[in-house]
Protein backbone atom coordinates (compact mmCIF):
# COMPACT_ATOMS: atom_id res chain seq x y z
CA UNK A 1 0.00 0.00 0.00
CA UNK A 2 2.77 2.74 1.25
CA UNK A 3 4.41 1.60 -2.45
CA UNK A 4 1.52 2.28 -4.64
CA UNK A 5 1.43 6.12 -2.11
CA UNK A 6 5.11 6.23 -2.92
CA UNK A 7 4.69 5.74 -6.86
CA UNK A 8 1.66 8.07 -7.41
CA UNK A 9 3.42 10.73 -5.40
CA UNK A 10 6.27 10.56 -7.83
CA UNK A 11 4.36 10.91 -10.56
CA UNK A 12 2.19 13.66 -9.70
CA UNK A 13 5.35 15.71 -8.72
CA UNK A 14 6.81 14.76 -11.96
CA UNK A 15 3.82 15.83 -14.08
CA UNK A 16 3.57 19.16 -12.05
CA UNK A 17 7.23 19.44 -12.89
CA UNK A 18 6.18 19.11 -16.70
CA UNK A 19 4.13 21.45 -16.56
CA UNK A 20 5.93 23.98 -15.14
CA UNK A 21 8.95 23.70 -17.64
CA UNK A 22 6.14 23.69 -20.11
CA UNK A 23 4.48 26.90 -18.68
CA UNK A 24 7.87 28.18 -18.76
CA UNK A 25 9.03 27.76 -21.96
CA UNK A 26 5.39 28.83 -23.28
CA UNK A 27 6.56 32.19 -21.05
CA UNK A 28 9.61 32.70 -22.56
CA UNK A 29 8.20 32.18 -26.55
CA UNK A 30 6.11 35.01 -25.52
CA UNK A 31 8.68 36.97 -23.67
CA UNK A 32 10.42 36.30 -27.19
CA UNK A 33 7.86 37.41 -29.11
CA UNK A 34 7.32 40.38 -27.43
CA UNK A 35 11.29 41.55 -27.51
CA UNK A 36 10.89 40.83 -31.10
CA UNK A 37 8.08 43.22 -31.03
CA UNK A 38 9.52 46.02 -29.14
CA UNK A 39 12.53 45.75 -31.12
CA UNK A 40 10.47 45.69 -34.55
CA UNK A 41 9.00 49.15 -33.12
CA UNK A 42 12.11 50.50 -31.99
CA UNK A 43 13.83 50.07 -35.68
CA UNK A 44 10.83 51.67 -37.52
CA UNK A 45 10.74 54.58 -34.85
CA UNK A 46 14.57 55.08 -36.18
CA UNK A 47 13.43 54.46 -39.70
CA UNK A 48 10.60 57.20 -39.40
CA UNK A 49 12.58 59.09 -36.79
CA UNK A 50 15.83 59.07 -39.79
CA UNK A 51 12.90 59.64 -42.42
CA UNK A 52 11.13 62.70 -40.37
CA UNK A 53 14.56 64.20 -39.59
CA UNK A 54 15.36 64.36 -43.63
CA UNK A 55 12.04 65.81 -44.13
CA UNK A 56 12.22 68.61 -41.58
CA UNK A 57 15.69 69.35 -43.02
CA UNK A 58 14.84 69.76 -46.99
CA UNK A 59 11.36 71.70 -45.80
CA UNK A 60 13.70 74.16 -43.67
CA UNK A 61 16.10 74.66 -47.20
CA UNK A 62 13.11 74.89 -49.47
CA UNK A 63 11.62 77.30 -46.65
CA UNK A 64 15.05 79.48 -47.13
CA UNK A 65 15.53 79.22 -50.68
CA UNK A 66 11.98 80.56 -50.82
CA UNK A 67 12.98 83.37 -48.13
CA UNK A 68 15.88 84.18 -50.79
CA UNK A 69 13.47 83.85 -53.47
CA UNK A 70 10.76 86.54 -52.55
CA UNK A 71 13.17 88.73 -51.04
CA UNK A 72 14.77 88.90 -54.49
CA UNK A 73 11.23 89.21 -55.83
CA UNK A 74 10.76 92.10 -53.29
CA UNK A 75 13.87 93.62 -54.69
CA UNK A 76 13.28 93.21 -58.45
CA UNK A 77 9.91 94.36 -58.38
CA UNK A 78 9.27 97.59 -60.44
CA UNK A 79 8.42 99.25 -64.08
CA UNK A 80 9.77 100.85 -66.90
CA UNK A 81 8.61 103.95 -68.71
CA UNK A 82 10.42 104.92 -71.95
CA UNK A 83 9.01 107.78 -73.73
CA UNK A 84 9.50 109.34 -77.81
CA UNK A 85 10.20 112.38 -78.94
CA UNK A 86 8.69 115.10 -77.41
CA UNK A 87 5.92 113.97 -75.68
CA UNK A 88 5.74 116.35 -72.58
CA UNK A 89 2.95 119.57 -73.04
CA UNK A 90 3.99 123.03 -74.15
CA UNK A 91 2.63 124.35 -70.77
CA UNK A 92 5.54 121.98 -68.99
CA UNK A 93 8.37 122.45 -71.77
CA UNK A 94 8.15 126.21 -71.33
CA UNK A 95 8.31 126.77 -67.46
CA UNK A 96 12.11 125.10 -67.76
CA UNK A 97 13.39 123.33 -64.71
CA UNK A 98 10.29 123.80 -62.95
CA UNK A 99 8.62 122.24 -65.11
CA UNK A 100 10.85 119.15 -65.68
CA UNK A 101 10.27 118.44 -62.05
CA UNK A 102 6.77 118.81 -62.15
CA UNK A 103 6.85 116.49 -65.17
CA UNK A 104 8.63 113.57 -63.18
CA UNK A 105 6.79 113.76 -60.47
CA UNK A 106 3.19 113.56 -62.32
CA UNK A 107 4.27 110.75 -64.22
CA UNK A 108 5.59 108.84 -61.82
CA UNK A 109 2.64 109.23 -59.95
CA UNK A 110 0.57 108.55 -62.79
CA UNK A 111 2.94 105.02 -63.11
CA UNK A 112 1.43 104.00 -58.97
CA UNK A 113 -2.11 104.81 -60.24
CA UNK A 114 -2.10 102.71 -63.06
CA UNK A 115 0.19 99.87 -61.51
CA UNK A 116 -1.83 100.04 -58.48
CA UNK A 117 -5.66 99.79 -60.31
CA UNK A 118 -4.64 98.04 -63.52
CA UNK A 119 -2.01 95.87 -62.51
CA UNK A 120 -2.86 93.74 -59.61
CA UNK A 121 -0.08 91.32 -59.63
CA UNK A 122 2.50 93.98 -59.30
CA UNK A 123 2.90 94.97 -55.42
CA UNK A 124 1.93 98.60 -55.16
CA UNK A 125 5.58 100.32 -53.86
CA UNK A 126 7.14 99.07 -56.88
CA UNK A 127 10.32 100.90 -58.00
CA UNK A 128 9.46 103.22 -61.32
CA UNK A 129 12.43 104.10 -63.46
CA UNK A 130 11.88 106.16 -66.46
CA UNK A 131 14.33 106.88 -69.29
CA UNK A 132 13.87 109.59 -72.03
CA UNK A 133 16.26 109.66 -74.61
CA UNK A 134 16.50 113.07 -77.06
CA UNK A 135 19.03 115.04 -79.25
CA UNK A 136 18.73 118.25 -76.79
CA UNK A 137 19.95 120.77 -79.55
CA UNK A 138 17.49 119.61 -82.06
CA UNK A 139 15.15 119.52 -80.14
CA UNK A 140 15.77 122.89 -78.60
CA UNK A 141 15.95 124.51 -81.70
CA UNK A 142 12.64 122.83 -82.66
CA UNK A 143 10.78 124.22 -79.55
CA UNK A 144 11.79 127.87 -80.22
CA UNK A 145 10.91 127.32 -83.84
CA UNK A 146 7.74 126.00 -83.03
CA UNK A 147 7.10 128.79 -80.29
CA UNK A 148 6.67 126.48 -77.75
CA UNK A 149 9.73 127.92 -75.45
CA UNK A 150 11.39 131.34 -76.25
CA UNK A 151 15.16 130.31 -76.33
CA UNK A 152 16.90 127.01 -76.12
CA UNK A 153 18.20 127.36 -72.55
CA UNK A 154 14.10 126.54 -71.34
CA UNK A 155 14.94 123.05 -72.87
CA UNK A 156 18.08 122.44 -71.35
CA UNK A 157 16.88 123.56 -67.73
CA UNK A 158 14.07 121.38 -68.51
CA UNK A 159 15.97 118.22 -69.09
CA UNK A 160 18.15 119.06 -65.73
CA UNK A 161 14.92 119.10 -63.82
CA UNK A 162 13.46 115.79 -64.68
CA UNK A 163 16.78 114.11 -64.28
CA UNK A 164 17.17 115.65 -60.83
CA UNK A 165 13.49 115.61 -59.81
CA UNK A 166 13.61 111.75 -59.18
CA UNK A 167 16.31 109.17 -58.42
CA UNK A 168 15.56 107.05 -61.09
CA UNK A 169 14.55 108.88 -63.68
CA UNK A 170 16.47 110.27 -66.66
CA UNK A 171 16.81 112.32 -69.49
CA UNK A 172 19.25 111.33 -71.95
CA UNK A 173 20.71 113.42 -74.94
CA UNK A 174 21.54 111.47 -77.42
CA UNK A 175 23.21 114.16 -79.71
CA UNK A 176 22.93 114.42 -83.61
CA UNK A 177 23.00 111.44 -85.58
CA UNK A 178 20.23 109.52 -87.30
CA UNK A 179 18.36 106.62 -85.43
CA UNK A 180 20.91 106.82 -82.31
CA UNK A 181 18.01 107.49 -79.83
CA UNK A 182 15.76 105.35 -81.29
CA UNK A 183 18.36 102.61 -81.29
CA UNK A 184 18.99 103.45 -77.49
CA UNK A 185 14.85 102.74 -76.33
CA UNK A 186 15.17 99.53 -78.84
CA UNK A 187 17.99 97.92 -77.08
CA UNK A 188 16.03 99.36 -73.72
CA UNK A 189 13.43 96.91 -74.82
CA UNK A 190 15.36 93.96 -75.39
CA UNK A 191 17.01 94.17 -72.42
CA UNK A 192 14.16 95.21 -69.63
CA UNK A 193 11.86 92.58 -72.06
CA UNK A 194 13.21 89.28 -70.88
CA UNK A 195 14.45 90.02 -67.66
CA UNK A 196 13.09 88.85 -64.26
CA UNK A 197 14.09 92.03 -62.46
CA UNK A 198 11.68 94.11 -64.77
CA UNK A 199 8.19 93.55 -64.50
CA UNK A 200 6.68 96.13 -66.46
CA UNK A 201 7.14 98.83 -69.37
CA UNK A 202 5.18 101.64 -70.89
CA UNK A 203 6.26 102.50 -74.04
CA UNK A 204 5.44 106.12 -75.38
CA UNK A 205 5.88 106.05 -78.53
CA UNK A 206 2.00 106.90 -80.26
CA UNK A 207 3.44 109.63 -82.58
CA UNK A 208 5.59 107.29 -84.44
CA UNK A 209 3.82 104.58 -86.56
CA UNK A 210 7.46 102.90 -86.96
CA UNK A 211 7.15 101.04 -83.99
CA UNK A 212 4.19 99.24 -84.98
CA UNK A 213 6.23 96.34 -86.39
CA UNK A 214 8.52 96.02 -83.43
CA UNK A 215 5.26 96.02 -81.61
CA UNK A 216 3.86 93.49 -84.14
CA UNK A 217 6.44 91.39 -83.62
CA UNK A 218 6.17 90.81 -79.74
CA UNK A 219 2.78 90.69 -80.09
CA UNK A 220 3.11 87.22 -81.59
CA UNK A 221 3.90 86.29 -77.77
CA UNK A 222 1.14 86.41 -75.61
CA UNK A 223 3.67 86.56 -72.09
CA UNK A 224 5.37 89.77 -73.40
CA UNK A 225 2.03 91.62 -74.59
CA UNK A 226 1.26 91.21 -70.91
CA UNK A 227 4.34 92.66 -69.95
CA UNK A 228 3.81 96.24 -71.76
CA UNK A 229 1.47 98.94 -71.99
CA UNK A 230 1.47 101.92 -74.91
CA UNK A 231 1.28 105.48 -73.27
CA UNK A 232 -0.65 107.54 -75.36
CA UNK A 233 0.06 111.46 -76.05
CA UNK A 234 -0.45 112.23 -79.80
CA UNK A 235 -3.54 109.69 -80.94
CA UNK A 236 -2.06 106.35 -81.81
CA UNK A 237 -2.02 106.12 -85.83
CA UNK A 238 -4.17 103.07 -87.62
CA UNK A 239 -1.07 101.02 -87.36
CA UNK A 240 -1.25 100.67 -84.08
CA UNK A 241 -5.25 99.73 -84.32
CA UNK A 242 -4.60 95.25 -84.49
CA UNK A 243 -2.30 95.49 -81.57
CA UNK A 244 -2.87 93.70 -78.22
CA UNK A 245 -1.48 95.85 -75.98
CA UNK A 246 -3.37 98.02 -73.31
CA UNK A 247 -2.89 101.86 -73.85
CA UNK A 248 -3.07 104.23 -71.39
CA UNK A 249 -3.47 108.49 -70.72
CA UNK A 250 -1.90 110.37 -68.54
CA UNK A 251 -4.05 113.75 -68.96
CA UNK A 252 -2.26 117.17 -69.24
CA UNK A 253 1.27 115.69 -68.79
CA UNK A 254 1.78 114.44 -72.81
CA UNK A 255 1.09 116.68 -75.40
CA UNK A 256 -2.08 115.79 -77.95
CA UNK A 257 -0.59 117.12 -81.23
CA UNK A 258 2.81 116.76 -83.12
CA UNK A 259 5.02 119.65 -83.40
CA UNK A 260 4.55 120.91 -86.87
CA UNK A 261 8.36 121.02 -87.77
CA UNK A 262 9.06 117.77 -86.11
CA UNK A 263 10.73 115.74 -88.57
CA UNK A 264 10.97 112.35 -87.28
CA UNK A 265 14.21 109.36 -87.43
CA UNK A 266 14.08 106.31 -88.37
CA UNK A 267 13.87 103.07 -86.04
CA UNK A 268 16.39 100.32 -86.63
CA UNK A 269 15.38 96.56 -87.44
CA UNK A 270 12.29 95.17 -85.70
CA UNK A 271 13.18 94.01 -82.21
CA UNK A 272 12.82 90.16 -82.40
CA UNK A 273 11.09 87.68 -79.61
CA UNK A 274 13.06 85.43 -77.70
CA UNK A 275 13.61 82.67 -80.14
CA UNK A 276 13.46 84.36 -83.98
CA UNK A 277 17.02 84.15 -85.32
CA UNK A 278 17.39 87.82 -85.21
CA UNK A 279 18.01 87.82 -81.70
CA UNK A 280 21.08 85.17 -82.18
CA UNK A 281 22.92 87.66 -84.29
CA UNK A 282 22.02 90.51 -81.88
CA UNK A 283 22.81 89.55 -77.98
CA UNK A 284 20.21 90.65 -75.55
CA UNK A 285 22.65 91.88 -73.14
CA UNK A 286 24.14 91.39 -69.79
CA UNK A 287 21.06 92.52 -67.92
CA UNK A 288 19.16 89.21 -69.07
CA UNK A 289 20.36 87.33 -66.27
CA UNK A 290 22.19 88.63 -63.22
CA UNK A 291 24.00 86.44 -60.65
CA UNK A 292 22.97 88.61 -57.53
CA UNK A 293 19.46 90.45 -57.02
CA UNK A 294 19.34 93.48 -58.26
CA UNK A 295 16.22 96.39 -57.81
CA UNK A 296 13.87 95.53 -60.55
CA UNK A 297 12.52 98.69 -62.39
CA UNK A 298 9.84 99.32 -64.65
CA UNK A 299 10.62 102.26 -66.77
CA UNK A 300 9.01 104.57 -69.23
CA UNK A 301 10.71 104.20 -72.81
CA UNK A 302 10.75 107.63 -73.96
CA UNK A 303 11.72 108.18 -77.48
CA UNK A 304 13.98 110.69 -78.76
CA UNK A 305 13.14 113.81 -80.23
CA UNK A 306 14.63 114.22 -83.96
CA UNK A 307 16.78 116.96 -84.97
CA UNK A 308 15.13 119.80 -86.60
CA UNK A 309 14.76 119.30 -90.81
CA UNK A 310 15.83 115.08 -90.35
CA UNK A 311 13.87 113.85 -92.97
CA UNK A 312 11.81 109.90 -91.93
CA UNK A 313 13.86 107.10 -92.49
CA UNK A 314 11.38 104.47 -91.53
CA UNK A 315 10.89 103.58 -94.84
CA UNK A 316 14.33 102.70 -95.59
CA UNK A 317 14.69 100.87 -92.35
CA UNK A 318 11.40 98.58 -92.82
CA UNK A 319 12.04 98.24 -96.15
CA UNK A 320 15.48 96.66 -94.98
CA UNK A 321 13.98 94.99 -92.39
CA UNK A 322 11.08 93.03 -94.43
CA UNK A 323 12.94 89.47 -93.96
CA UNK A 324 14.67 88.38 -90.97
CA UNK A 325 17.46 86.25 -91.46
CA UNK A 326 17.20 82.41 -90.22
CA UNK A 327 20.75 81.81 -88.82
CA UNK A 328 20.70 78.03 -87.70
CA UNK A 329 20.82 77.67 -84.23
CA UNK A 330 23.38 75.37 -82.27
CA UNK A 331 21.01 73.07 -79.76
CA UNK A 332 23.83 72.28 -77.66
CA UNK A 333 25.19 76.02 -76.90
CA UNK A 334 24.60 75.73 -73.41
CA UNK A 335 23.18 79.41 -73.73
CA UNK A 336 20.47 78.09 -76.07
CA UNK A 337 17.45 77.49 -74.38
CA UNK A 338 14.38 75.81 -76.13
CA UNK A 339 11.34 76.72 -76.59
CA UNK A 340 7.86 75.85 -77.92
CA UNK A 341 4.92 77.66 -80.03
CA UNK A 342 3.71 79.54 -77.34
CA UNK A 343 7.56 80.03 -75.91
CA UNK A 344 7.55 78.00 -73.25
CA UNK A 345 10.99 76.48 -71.69
CA UNK A 346 11.34 72.80 -72.61
CA UNK A 347 13.81 71.25 -70.13
CA UNK A 348 15.90 68.12 -71.32
CA UNK A 349 14.98 64.87 -70.40
CA UNK A 350 15.73 63.59 -67.52
CA UNK A 351 15.54 59.95 -66.06
CA UNK A 352 12.78 58.28 -65.55
CA UNK A 353 11.03 58.76 -62.05
CA UNK A 354 11.82 56.10 -59.71
CA UNK A 355 10.41 56.64 -56.09
CA UNK A 356 12.86 54.08 -54.39
CA UNK A 357 16.19 55.74 -56.34
CA UNK A 358 15.04 59.37 -55.75
CA UNK A 359 14.74 58.73 -52.18
CA UNK A 360 17.83 57.18 -51.88
CA UNK A 361 19.81 60.20 -53.45
CA UNK A 362 17.73 62.33 -51.14
CA UNK A 363 18.72 61.12 -48.08
CA UNK A 364 22.55 61.64 -49.59
CA UNK A 365 22.08 64.80 -49.13
CA UNK A 366 23.93 66.59 -52.08
CA UNK A 367 23.67 69.89 -52.13
CA UNK A 368 21.86 70.48 -55.79
CA UNK A 369 23.14 73.96 -56.33
CA UNK A 370 27.03 72.71 -56.04
CA UNK A 371 26.89 69.59 -57.92
CA UNK A 372 24.47 71.00 -60.85
CA UNK A 373 25.07 74.86 -61.07
CA UNK A 374 28.78 74.18 -59.62
CA UNK A 375 27.97 77.80 -57.29
CA UNK A 376 26.71 77.13 -54.06
CA UNK A 377 25.90 81.00 -52.57
CA UNK A 378 26.35 79.24 -49.01
CA UNK A 379 30.30 78.00 -49.46
CA UNK A 380 31.13 76.08 -46.47
CA UNK A 381 27.86 77.29 -44.54
CA UNK A 382 25.81 75.14 -46.64
CA UNK A 383 23.91 72.38 -44.81
CA UNK A 384 24.38 70.21 -47.58
CA UNK A 385 26.94 68.00 -48.58
CA UNK A 386 29.51 69.39 -51.09
CA UNK A 387 32.11 66.16 -50.83
CA UNK A 388 30.30 63.59 -52.12
CA UNK A 389 31.71 61.68 -55.53
CA UNK A 390 28.41 61.21 -57.36
CA UNK A 391 28.17 58.55 -60.26
CA UNK A 392 26.94 59.20 -63.47
CA UNK A 393 23.45 57.93 -62.42
CA UNK A 394 23.13 59.21 -59.21
CA UNK A 395 23.73 63.04 -60.84
CA UNK A 396 20.96 62.12 -63.36
CA UNK A 397 18.49 61.54 -60.19
CA UNK A 398 19.78 64.40 -58.60
CA UNK A 399 18.90 66.44 -61.95
CA UNK A 400 15.22 64.83 -61.74
CA UNK A 401 15.49 65.88 -58.00
CA UNK A 402 16.18 69.82 -58.21
CA UNK A 403 13.20 69.32 -61.61
CA UNK A 404 10.76 68.38 -59.18
CA UNK A 405 10.81 71.67 -57.45
CA UNK A 406 9.26 74.46 -60.08
CA UNK A 407 11.08 77.16 -60.81
CA UNK A 408 9.83 80.80 -59.29
CA UNK A 409 10.13 82.22 -63.12
CA UNK A 410 8.06 79.73 -64.53
CA UNK A 411 8.17 78.58 -68.29
CA UNK A 412 9.36 81.60 -69.28
CA UNK A 413 13.02 81.64 -67.35
CA UNK A 414 15.49 82.79 -69.36
CA UNK A 415 18.51 81.68 -66.93
CA UNK A 416 20.54 79.01 -69.15
CA UNK A 417 21.83 77.34 -65.83
CA UNK A 418 18.61 76.87 -64.50
CA UNK A 419 18.60 73.96 -62.71
CA UNK A 420 14.80 73.90 -61.66
CA UNK A 421 11.54 72.59 -63.26
CA UNK A 422 9.61 74.66 -66.26
CA UNK A 423 7.44 71.55 -66.73
CA UNK A 424 6.06 68.68 -64.55
CA UNK A 425 8.31 65.62 -64.25
CA UNK A 426 6.17 63.19 -62.57
CA UNK A 427 4.36 60.09 -64.34
CA UNK A 428 1.42 60.69 -65.67
CA UNK A 429 -2.09 59.12 -64.21
CA UNK A 430 -3.27 57.05 -66.71
CA UNK A 431 -6.61 58.05 -68.67
CA UNK A 432 -5.98 61.47 -67.48
CA UNK A 433 -5.31 63.99 -70.42
CA UNK A 434 -6.38 67.29 -69.04
CA UNK A 435 -5.39 69.88 -65.91
CA UNK A 436 -2.64 68.76 -64.02
CA UNK A 437 -2.77 65.01 -65.21
CA UNK A 438 0.24 63.82 -62.94
CA UNK A 439 0.14 60.84 -60.21
CA UNK A 440 -0.04 63.63 -57.86
CA UNK A 441 -3.03 65.54 -59.79
CA UNK A 442 -4.37 69.01 -57.96
CA UNK A 443 -1.94 68.47 -55.17
CA UNK A 444 0.91 68.75 -57.62
CA UNK A 445 3.06 72.23 -57.03
CA UNK A 446 3.68 72.62 -60.58
CA UNK A 447 1.15 75.39 -61.98
CA UNK A 448 -1.57 73.81 -64.75
CA UNK A 449 0.01 75.61 -67.96
CA UNK A 450 3.40 73.77 -66.83
CA UNK A 451 1.06 70.07 -67.63
CA UNK A 452 1.23 68.53 -70.77
CA UNK A 453 3.21 71.16 -72.02
CA UNK A 454 4.05 70.52 -76.05
CA UNK A 455 7.36 69.63 -76.10
CA UNK A 456 7.99 70.36 -79.70
CA UNK A 457 11.37 72.79 -80.27
CA UNK A 458 10.24 75.58 -83.04
CA UNK A 459 12.79 78.10 -81.50
CA UNK A 460 15.81 78.61 -79.31
CA UNK A 461 16.77 82.04 -77.28
CA UNK A 462 20.24 82.83 -77.14
CA UNK A 463 21.55 84.34 -73.92
CA UNK A 464 24.92 86.09 -73.88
Amino acid sequence: MSDQLSSRSDCQVDSAATDLWRRYHELQSVEKQKNALIEELLYRYDSLSEHFKKEVEDHDREREYNRIAQRSLKDMEATILNLKDNMFNDHLLCEGASGGQRAAGTLEEGVYNYVRTQIREIPPNVKVTARVYANAKGLAETCVRAGITTKAADMQDFMVGFTGAKFLMDFVDVGSGKDRADEKIVEHLKLNLYSPHCRHIMLGCSHDNGYARILGEISNYDYLVQKITLLEGVPFGREFASLPFKIQKFDGLFRPQKINNFGLDGLPAPFPPPGLAALTNKPIGNGIRMQSPKVSTASPVIAPSATAGATPGWANVAAKAATLPSPKQNSRDPNNIPRNRKGQRIDPPTKNFDKEEVNRVKRIKMCNVHFLRHECPFGNNCTHVHDYKPNKSELETLKLVARMAPCIHGSGCDDPKCIYGHRCPFPLLGGKKSGKNCIFLEDCKFPLEMHSMDMNVVQYTTIR
